[in-house]
């Protein structure tokens, strides 16, 4: 396709061009820009390398003093439960009542025919454990008045806000009928 163009040649568009001076020393500034940036290179380069260097030597670190942290980890958890259990048995001598009373206290509350099978305090408070055989009385009645001279026991009314039967169940053994049973108990705040 050719094209003509009719307009004089002062009205013309002409492509424009970009002439560089011959005397500008341009191969000097252009020298300069790439020396500028390979030098910015090289030394974020460098700079990299000298991270990751840093970088796997605390990963080197950090390896070394995993199994001491995992170690002291344990320990600083098994501190925090022998507190909490110091606290607990604090809490129960604080409230006038010594363990002696408490373990007197629950000598006198048991019926003939019930065996206690633990007996121990924790966070959550008291549980006891045990279990009832009755040849003359029905176990769930034996049950029933343990718990009544425990709840009127003053020395369990002053360290426990609450004793409650949590659970029951009967299981046979040989010929007899067994009764394990679980008490709980609250400490008073």
């Amino acid at each position: 396709m050719i094209t003509i163009n009719l307009l004089p040649f002062s009205q013309r568009k002409t492509e424009r061009r970009i002439s560089l001076p011959t005397n500008f020393p341009y191969k000097i500034y252009l020298f300069a820009i790439v020396a500028i940036l390979l030098f910015l290179h090289l030394s974020f380069f460098s700079l990299a390398v000298i991270k990751k260097i840093q970088t796997m030597g605390l990963q080197g670190a950090w390896s070394k003093m995993e199994p001491e942290s995992k170690e002291s980890a344990a320990i600083r958890k098994e501190i925090k439960e022998s507190e909490a259990r110091a606290n607990t048995l604090k809490g129960v001598f604080a409230r006038k009542a010594s363990l002696t009373e408490i373990l007197s206290g629950l000598n006198l509350s048991v019926p003939r025919g019930l065996w206690l099978e633990s007996f121990s305090f924790g966070d959550e408070g008291l549980v006891i454990q045990g279990s009832v055989v009755s040849l003359e009385q029905n176990e769930m009645t034996l049950i029933g008045k343990f718990l009544q001279d425990l709840k009127n026991n003053k020395v369990f009314q002053s360290v426990f806000s609450k004793i409650e039967l949590s659970s029951v169940q009967r299981r046979t053994v040989k010929t007899y009928d067994v009764v394990d049973f679980v008490f709980t108990g609250d400490f008073k705040k």
